[in-house]
């Protein structure tokens, strides 16, 4: 069997999303314990609570939106900014993945066109969801 090659995102630069005609709308949204275990709110397509399926961000009202990454980069730069202040809250999983690793992984993500989602228990019981879900540039 073949070794995976866990640094298969270094060094690539892939264009994939410019061909897509792709943007990414970028949500996050904060929950307690309990409404992070409510399947109904959740499948709600009417609340800012983060859906089941990350594709059904896309579905949710306009307002869900916090901002719109019109490019790779721009999408982790709004990563980089939510994830800075709470990255001390997320506890050992905040340095079990060095943040060169995690944004270069995210960055190669989105230049193939995916979306990218993280999510993370802060300290406490709030369940932080960061999402950026890829869609045509024509949709707005």
């Amino acid at each position: 069997m073949e070794t995976f090659d866990y640094d298969y995102w270094q060094g690539a630069s892939p264009v994939i999303w410019k061909h897509r005609g792709l943007h990414w709308h970028c949500h996050s949204s904060r929950m307690d314990g309990e409404t992070y275990g409510n399947e109904s709110a959740r499948r709600d397509l009417a609340t800012e609570y983060a859906p089941k399926a990350i594709r059904d961000w896309l579905r949710k009202p306009p307002g869900t939106i916090r901002h719109v990454a019109t490019t790779p980069e721009d999408g982790i730069t709004w990563l980089r900014a939510q994830w800075s202040p709470i990255k001390a809250q997320v506890g050992q999983e905040a340095d079990a993945i060095p943040d060169t690793v995690r944004f270069g992984r995210a960055l190669h993500d989105l230049s193939l066109g995916n979306d990218v989602c993280w999510a993370y228990w802060l300290s406490g019981s709030t369940h932080l969801h960061l999402a950026l879900v890829a869609t045509a540039q024509t949709c707005h």
